[in-house]
This record gives C-alpha cells, structure tokens and sequence, in this order.
C-alpha cells in the first residue's frame, strides 16, 4: 500500500510540471506582445470610409463573384418555394424543390 502511495503522489506531482513551464512561457509572450509599454506600431491604422446612402452607394457597388459565365444556359429567374418569391438561378429554384416563373 505504501508504495502504491508513493507511485500516486510521484505521479501526481511529476505529471503537471510541464504545464506551468508553459504557462510561464505564454506569459512571457503575452507581456512581450500585449503590455501597456510596447511600442505602438510606425504605421497608423487606415480609416475606413464613411459608409455611402442612397444611390451613391449603387453607383459605387462591387460584385465579388462578377458576371455568371454562361447567363443564357442558367439564367436568373422569380422562384416560388414554400409560397415565397425568390430570385435564383433556375437550377437552384428546382433543386430546391421551387415553380421558376419561365
């Protein structure tokens, strides 16, 4: 009993050593990168410009996909799925189980 005792503590003791070595390396990391006295980086950050109303925003809107590469094969179409009009292409409205209106 008394050596299973001492296995137990031996373990208990050895097996946590490795955990704050690290916490006092993330630490170190921490204070070195996040302190109040670290230099403020050279460059300031940009602004970001002041968000655009009405057609002002229309006029400057970017798509990030661009135009479809084939409009005639697939095109856009009023899709009435669960008697909600959506606006989908034509494959998607009947994967989706939808009435496209062409």
């Amino acid at each position: 009993m008394a050596r299973v005792s001492v296995l137990l503590l031996t373990c208990l003791f050895l097996s946590g050593c490795f955990v704050f070595d690290e916490l006092d390396k993330g630490n170190k990391i921490l204070d070195a990168n996040f302190s109040k006295n670290a230099k403020a980086s050279p460059e300031p950050a940009e602004k970001a410009p002041a968000p655009q109303a009405g057609s002002g925003w229309w006029a400057n809107a970017k798509s990030l996909t661009g135009p479809p590469s084939d409009p005639g094969n697939d095109p856009a179409v009023s899709c009435t799925v669960g008697g909600k009009t959506r606006f989908m292409r034509k494959s998607d409205c009947l994967s989706q189980g939808g009435k496209p209106a062409r």
